[in-house]
């Protein structure tokens, strides 16, 4: 498995809802909601690393299992 971010080796964690999750040794435990998957894919679109990872880092301060949004990640990531 890959992580969605870094396209490093991960583990990926069963969840049940609408996202995939990942826990990356380099970006750390995150989920993904199908849709953004799904719209990166369809788009060939990748995410900036150090900025995804900057993000991720501050979400964590306020939530354990930060989840990437389609909307936070057209507009932040």
């Amino acid at each position: 498995m890959i992580c969605l971010i870094c396209t490093g080796v991960v583990e990926r964690v069963c969840c049940e809802g609408s996202c995939e999750e990942r826990d990356c040794p380099s970006c750390g435990r995150y989920r993904m909601a199908n849709a953004l998957v799904l719209t990166l894919m369809e788009q060939g679109q990748i995410f900036d690393v150090a900025k995804s990872r900057e993000w991720l880092a501050n979400k964590r301060l306020m939530e354990a299992m930060p989840c990437i949004e389609i909307e936070e990640a057209l507009l932040v990531l």
